[in-house]
């Protein structure tokens, strides 16, 4: 039996790691070398669910919008919703890189809870049925969804991103891979540059619980960039999510699958594509790639695949990159309206629902 022990010894070492990993995870010792911030959003929207579960309870309450969106939906402010749509309250799901199996891993807790919201929007940005895009869109993965949700719709994910999720659910390490260089970089200067970014995470987490799911514009730092340097960030846009198109169809599935289960629960609600920057959707509706064997645009392809979803689900549609209703256009990137952009945003949001079902749609 004692000459077995060293059976145990993979064991063994799997155990020492994982309990590491998850100190190094601490707090107090991450913000040495972590570099994102995105997943204080993905962090905070269990806490979110909840909240709403309990403003949804209430005998006299506002009318809820609950928005299932990408980082092009995380800016809005509450109280300019407060002053000129004062009979909604918005419950912002959105995250940075949503995609539609995050929308329905919370609509599946809606449907459990028994929950219904006076309306749902659904971000529909084209990026997230990119299978071969050069920057992979992951973050709901690493971030989002759980064991459970994964392995139930373990079909519609491909084994190298099941191999991915269990790697960084697991050992988060392998997700931030510490750097020795930028852990000496923070502790420089009596730890100024860790301390500023402790209290930024703290920031945000605090406008998170305040703002229902917004990063409010106080601590966003999302002003309008020039016209040249947004031409650029076009080109760099396309080039890593689209430059080689690779439909997803299981992603796709996911966003018939919310519709699907919308109707269901007979809750009201709209896909959207938020705007782009004019010079990166020209990209995407004039730009010949090869898709399927063939040349053919972006814009192209996708719209024939999106009809389909729309008639068979009677969905509603709102492309505000060709909709007349709307025209603001500034922009922190190509891919991301700025700040000033928000009240028109938000202000056709309210009004496309306002008029529903019988707005103007794609």
């Amino acid at each position: 039996m004692i000459k077995r022990k060293y059976l145990l010894l993979p064991f063994l070492i799997f155990f020492i790691a994982y309990v590491l990993d998850k100190i190094l995870l601490l707090e107090r010792f991450q913000t040495y070398f972590t570099k994102t911030l995105s997943e204080l959003n993905y962090f905070h929207k269990p806490v979110l669910f909840d909240d709403l579960k309990d403003y949804l309870k209430q005998k006299s309450r506002k009318k809820v919008l609950v928005y299932l969106g990408s980082s092009r939906g995380l800016l809005f402010n509450n109280e300019y919703i407060e002053k000129h749509h004062p009979d909604w309250i918005l419950f912002n799901f959105s995250v940075p890189g949503g995609t539609p199996d995050y929308f329905y891993y919370w609509l599946e807790k809606l449907k459990k809870e028994k929950l219904k919201p006076e309306f749902v929007l659904l971000d529909n940005s084209v990026e997230a049925y990119n299978l071969d895009a050069f920057i992979k869109i992951d973050e709901v993965l690493v971030n989002g969804l759980d064991f459970s949700f994964v392995f139930r719709h373990y079909k519609r994910y491909s084994s190298e991103e099941i191999t991915n999720f269990i790697a960084k659910r697991l050992f988060r390490t392998y997700q931030y891979r510490p750097n020795l260089k930028i852990v000496l970089e923070r502790m420089k200067n009596n730890f100024a540059i860790l301390n500023n970014y402790r209290n930024f995470r703290n920031q945000i987490r605090e406008k998170l619980l305040k703002e229902r799911g917004s990063v409010s514009p106080n601590v966003s730092g999302n002003v309008a960039s020039p016209p040249e340097l947004i031409n650029e960030y076009a080109e760099g846009d396309f080039h890593s999510y689209l430059e080689v198109f690779r439909f997803n169809e299981n992603m796709w599935r996911f966003q018939a699958d919310n519709a699907l289960l919308l109707n269901e629960m007979k809750i009201p609600y709209a896909i959207v594509w938020v705007r782009l920057a004019p010079s990166y959707f020209e990209l995407i509706k004039n730009k010949k790639i090869k898709i399927e064997g063939e040349m053919n645009t972006v814009h192209a392809y996708w719209k024939k695949k999106k009809k389909k979803i729309y008639k068979q689900y009677n969905a509603h549609s709102w492309n505000m990159n060709e909709d007349p209703d709307y025209s603001c256009d500034y922009f922190g990137d190509a891919s991301h309206m700025s700040l000033e952009c928000y009240p028109a945003y938000t202000d056709y949001l309210f009004d496309k629902i306002s008029k529903f079902p019988n707005e103007s749609r794609e």
